[in-house]
This record gives structure tokens, C-alpha cells and sequence, in this order.
């Protein structure tokens, strides 16, 4: 078998397949279908129609159901670590800018006393 034949081989496998779930980036195992990923998707649909439903003629707080959750995949955990980091980024910008530093509010007393002194001289 050749190299090509072993990737039409991998490339057919079915979706729920160990190896094409290892290679989607299923961290859990769970191996999930596009089928499977529909009927979560309807149940979750399903759930908050009830909660809606249930708020506005029961008048109540709904009974606690849980949703369905899709694994957890590679993607997710990478994309969940840049929007830690960007969060990081912008509080520290913010920090940077922000009037309550004590060595930025040095920094502006400096250069006050120094205008004040050139406006003294002239």
C-alpha cells in the first residue's frame, strides 16, 4: 500500500471513527457525528423554548434541566487561551493609560514644574 491509498483509506473513514475524532482534535473521546451534533443542537433548542414557555404562562422559575454540551475539542481550548490573552492585553493598555498610576502621575508633575519654569523665565 502506498501513501496515497492510506489517505483515501484514513479520509473515508466514518465520522464517529477513533482516528478521524483524533484527528478533528476530540480531546474527551466522546466521538461525536454530525448527527449527533443535530440532535444536541434540537434538544438545547428544545430545552430553552420550555424555560421560555414556562416563565411567561407558569409564571415560575422552570425546573433545572441541563443542556447537552459537544465535546471539547483542541480548537475550542486554543481559542478560549487567545481571548485570555487578548483580555490580558487589553486590561493592561487600559492600566497602562489610566489616571490613578502613581509613576505616570510623577511623570506629569515633572513636566509641569518644567513648563512652569520656562514660563517663569520668559
Amino acid at each position: 500500500m502506498n501513501w496515497a491509498e492510506l489517505r483515501d483509506l484514513v479520509d473515508h473513514l466514518p465520522e464517529d471513527s477513533a482516528t478521524k475524532a483524533a484527528s478533528g482534535g476530540d480531546v474527551q473521546g466522546r466521538r461525536w457525528n454530525q448527527s449527533t451534533y443535530i440532535l444536541a443542537a434540537q434538544y438545547n433548542a428544545l430545552l430553552l423554548m420550555i424555560r421560555v414557555l414556562w416563565a411567561a404562562h407558569l409564571k415560575g422559575d422552570p425546573p433545572d434541566m441541563s443542556s447537552i454540551d459537544p465535546p471539547a475539542l483542541e480548537a475550542d481550548e486554543q481559542r478560549v487561551e487567545q481571548e485570555e490573552a487578548a483580555a490580558r492585553y487589553s486590561e493592561a493598555l487600559l492600566n497602562r493609560y489610566s489616571p490613578g498610576r502613581t509613576h505616570d502621575q510623577q511623570a506629569i508633575d515633572h513636566w509641569a514644574s518644567k513648563i512652569r519654569e520656562l514660563e517663569t523665565q520668559q
